[in-house]
């Protein structure tokens, strides 16, 4: 369903368990690697990631892909077209949290990328792991000083986080992942999109 904040949005659901273990039985071998793992230059976090990773190309990405079209799809009738779009897949990747772990505040926007999705994988119980959208207008509201005196809605959104969630959302959203707390490691996979009117 699509939810909105400040008026921002964003669409959530989840795969039901059998997509679920179909997911974990294909990624199985390739998140147990940490060949497959690194830290990729100009971040500024400890998450372990497949990003930019020579071995990423080796996970089964278009056999997921597939897994979540249903959702995705579901996401673009929900959201509606002014026009029709063409969807090219610009990259995707596994990310890898250890006890500590977290992904400081970023967005994943770029001249070739506008929208942005998030599977969580592997969610512990005993994690309370927050997903965290910051409104980027909060400058504003501080540089006019509003902030000051008026107790400004929405800062900030946490959705419910679910194992097997997915997450769709604008890539120029700003965000970030709190530190892993639970005792396995917490899997997601993030995945970023162009969508652009088709050429006729």
């Amino acid at each position: 369903m699509i939810e909105t904040f400040s008026p921002k949005w964003f669409y959530i659901n989840k795969l039901d368990d059998k997509n679920q273990k179909e997911v974990n039985n294909l990624f199985k071998k390739f998140i147990k690697n940490d060949n497959n793992f690194g830290q990729p230059s100009g971040w500024n976090c400890n998450v372990k990631t497949s990003f930019q990773h020579p071995n990423n190309i080796q996970a089964p990405w278009d056999q997921f892909l597939d897994i979540t079209k249903p959702r995705f799809n579901e996401f673009l009738n929900e959201i509606g077209f002014h026009k029709n779009a063409e969807i090219q897949t610009k990259e995707i990747w596994a990310n890898k949290y250890r006890r500590g772990d977290s992904q400081e505040y970023h967005t994943h926007s770029t001249c070739d990328c506008n929208l942005s999705m998030v599977y969580f994988h592997t969610v512990n119980e005993d994690d309370h792991c927050k997903f965290v959208f910051y409104n980027n207008d909060r400058d504003n509201y501080q540089l006019s000083g509003l902030s000051d005196v008026l107790s400004i809605p929405n800062a900030h959104c946490e959705p419910i986080i679910e194992q097997g969630g997915i997450l769709i959302f604008p890539s120029f959203y700003p965000h970030l992942v709190s530190p892993h707390r639970g005792r396995r490691e917490r899997i997601t996979f993030s995945a970023n999109f162009n969508i652009r009117a088709k050429k006729i």
